[in-house]
């Protein structure tokens, strides 16, 4: 297992500001790069700013009152929360996962790893969706971790065999707070490569 996941289930579980996903599949069946859906243009939300990251090739919108930090690690591009609010928002460096990697591993992955290291965890849905107009995983669960009850929504997509990862995570009173908002970003989010 790699490092990525390590740093998503202590993110996870401690409810830190970073969290990210990742790990090389175990299909090593050849996966064919996605093709982005010509019709995709990233949702433009009026009033937000824009994070850009054009090392990594990505750019996503936020709220102008959400708090932005770059930890400048290898696991985490940057993170978004509220000052006050136990929750928080990450977008994972893209990681290359190498040849035979696919979506649905990548995905299955995670689950294993959050299965593993979680009191108590409970897939809620797992939905094909787009990210970035390419294909995507959505994953929606719960956790328990030192008596508190956690909500999460990840969004993978697997674009020439790098993986990205953006996640929403909440304490369960405040996860629904935010929630529309988490959305808006990740229709928002743009892979620029």
């Amino acid at each position: 297992m790699r490092k990525h996941f390590f740093v998503i289930i202590v993110a996870l579980l401690l409810t830190a500001t970073v969290c990210a996903a990742g790990c090389t599949s175990n299909n090593t069946s050849p996966s064919a790069s996605p093709t982005r859906s010509p019709t995709f243009a990233p949702k433009n939300i009026s009033g937000y700013r824009t994070y850009t990251n054009s090392s990594a090739g990505i750019a996503i919108q936020y709220p102008p009152s959400w708090q932005l930090t770059e930890p400048g690690g290898p696991y985490t591009n940057a993170f978004f929360n509220v000052s006050g609010a136990q929750m928080s928002f990450t977008i994972a460096a893209p990681e290359n996962l190498g040849q035979g990697a696919t979506l649905d591993g990548y995905s299955q992955d995670l689950i294993s790893a959050l299965q593993q290291n979680a009191t108590s965890f409970t897939l809620l849905n797992s939905s094909t969706t787009t990210l970035a107009g390419y294909p995507a995983q959505k994953l929606v669960f719960t956790l328990v971790s030192g008596g508190t009850t956690r909500e999460g929504m990840v969004e993978l997509a697997l674009v020439n065999n790098t993986g990205y990862a953006l996640t929403y995570y909440a304490t369960q009173d405040v996860y629904p707070n935010y929630v529309g908002i988490a959305q808006n970003m990740m229709q928002s989010f743009n892979i620029t490569t």
